[in-house]
């Protein structure tokens, strides 16, 4: 019988340990129950509005960027639930922005297409294009993933002039297609 290839040999590293402490993690626990009758099992995932998004300035954070009426945005929620369950042993924050209710903060971040994720990491943002399936988003943080990808250019960070500018637009065509109709 031949001895263990130098695959099996190879000693995992951090990131390969944390996955395994969250997956042993999420063994003890359990898969997310469905809330018991009458109880509404409390989500993880802040709400993320034009008056807190601030927040998403410091520490890490995953942002994402959805619509209620979204088929897209309906097909990764329950996995976005479960990332941001696990968002404290990743050491990451977990958000969501609803577009319909904030145009202007869909504006801030240049929102063109649903769901987007952002990643933010003390201020700088880098767009995730990766599936919205757990394992992934895990991936993401545990293998600092994001470390390849270019950060939103400075114009064009959600915290610069520019798009606060935008952001203010956004908000008046929200407000002038409400005022139509």
């Amino acid at each position: 019988m031949a001895g263990p290839s130098a695959k099996e040999a190879r000693r995992p590293g951090a990131p390969s340990f944390l996955a395994a402490a969250v997956a042993v993690t999420m063994a003890m626990v359990g898969p997310p129950s469905t809330a018991a009758a009458g109880q509404e099992e409390s989500s993880r995932v802040r709400a993320m509005t034009s008056s807190n998004w601030t927040l998403v300035l410091e520490g890490e954070w995953m942002l994402k960027f959805y619509a209620p009426w979204c088929p897209a945005c309906l097909q990764t929620e329950s996995e976005w639930e479960t990332f941001a369950q696990n968002g404290e042993i990743l050491d990451v924050s977990v958000g969501k922005v609803d577009v319909t209710q904030e145009p202007g903060l869909s504006g801030r971040f240049f929102v063109t297409t649903l769901p987007t994720i952002f990643h933010a990491k003390d201020g700088i943002f880098r767009r995730y294009r990766g599936p919205g399936i757990f394992k992934d988003l895990q991936d993401y943080i545990l293998e600092k993933k994001w470390k390849a990808v270019e950060p939103v250019a400075g114009w064009k960070s959600p915290s610069s002039i520019t798009m606060s500018g935008m952001a203010g637009l956004f908000s008046l065509s929200g407000w002038i297609r409400v005022s139509s109709l």
